[in-house]
């Protein structure tokens, strides 16, 4: 099966996904820095919260990527 390289515009949203994932998932595991601010929604606590947006800006950034690359012109 054919790929074509992702455009400029896909790499770059996809790094800062990416970057914006690791640095929440990062910060709950060693708690570097303390700049996340409290978050529970429902009841889920703020911890849960920030790993469930953390995991989901990992996993957007590999389906662009995936995207990019399958898609001519993505």
């Amino acid at each position: 099966m054919a790929w074509t390289p992702p455009t400029k515009f896909t790499v770059i949203l996809t790094f800062l996904l990416l970057a914006g994932g690791l640095f929440v998932l990062i910060e709950l595991f060693f708690g570097l820095t303390g700049v996340l601010p409290a978050l529970p929604l429902g009841t889920f606590s703020s911890t849960e919260v920030w790993g469930m947006i953390g995991m989901g800006l990992v996993f957007l950034a590999w389906f662009l990527m995936f995207l990019g690359v399958k898609l001519k012109g993505l």
